[in-house]
C-alpha cells in the first residue's frame, strides 16, 4: 500500500486535476508531478481520501480538510460526470477483484499472501458503490464473491497499518479484518 506521503501527493494532484478528469473520456487519468503517482480514478481518489482521513492529525488535518472541501465542491459541480466515471470504474475494479478471488480459489497457497494488497480493489468497490444512485449489475456478483470469500476468510487483525483501522470500521469493511486460508 502507498505511504502517507504517497497518498497525500496523489490526493492533492488528483483534486487539482479532478475537473479535467471528470470532463474527459479517460478512465485512468495521468497526473502531472512525481513519476510514481498512480493514474487518477474516482476509486483511487476515494481510497486515498479515506486513508488520509485516518492518518490526518493537527496541521495535516487542516490541510487535508481544505483539499477535501475542494474535492466536494468539484464533485457537486460535476455530479453526473462523477457518477458516470464511478460506474465505469466499478466494472474495471470488479474485474480485478474477481480475478484475484478466482486466482485465490484456484491456488490458495500461492495467493493468500497477496490478500492485504489485493483487497484494495474490494475497498474501492465499496467506496464507488456508495457514490452511485443505483446499484450496477456488478453489485449482485460482488455479493457472490463476498460469500465465497467468507468461506475462506479467517477473522483477525486489521490488514493495513493499524492506525488506519478507525477509518475503515469492521462494518462494512469486514474483509479488512483478517486473512485468507492457505
Amino acid at each position: 500500500m502507498p505511504s502517507r506521503e504517497q497518498d497525500r501527493a496523489f490526493f492533492e494532484a488528483g483534486v487539482r486535476d479532478l475537473s479535467g478528469y471528470l470532463l474527459s473520456d479517460e478512465l485512468f487519468w495521468p497526473l502531472p508531478g512525481p513519476v510514481n503517482l498512480p493514474r487518477l480514478t474516482i476509486g483511487g481518489l476515494l481510497l486515498a481520501r479515506a486513508r488520509l482521513l485516518g492518518w490526518a492529525a493537527g496541521e495535516d488535518r487542516a490541510s487535508f480538510l481544505r483539499r477535501d472541501a475542494e474535492l466536494e465542491a468539484t464533485r457537486l459541480r460535476w455530479r453526473s460526470a462523477w457518477e458516470r466515471k464511478a460506474a465505469r470504474e466499478v466494472g474495471a475494479r470488479f474485474d480485478l477483484w474477481r480475478n484475484y478471488v478466482e486466482d485465490y480459489r484456484a491456488a490458495p497457497a500461492d495467493q493468500a499472501d497477496a490478500y492485504p494488497r489485493q483487497v484494495r480493489w474490494r475497498v474501492m468497490l465499496q467506496l464507488l458503490l456508495a457514490e452511485l444512485p443505483q446499484a450496477p449489475p456488478q453489485a449482485q456478483a460482488l455479493g457472490d464473491l463476498d460469500r465465497l470469500l467468507r468461506r475462506h476468510f479467517l477473522p483477525g487483525a486489521f490488514v493495513w497499518e493499524g492506525e488506519l483501522a478507525p477509518a475503515f470500521p469492521a462494518d462494512p469493511y469486514w474483509y479488512l479484518y483478517g486473512t485468507l486460508r492457505t
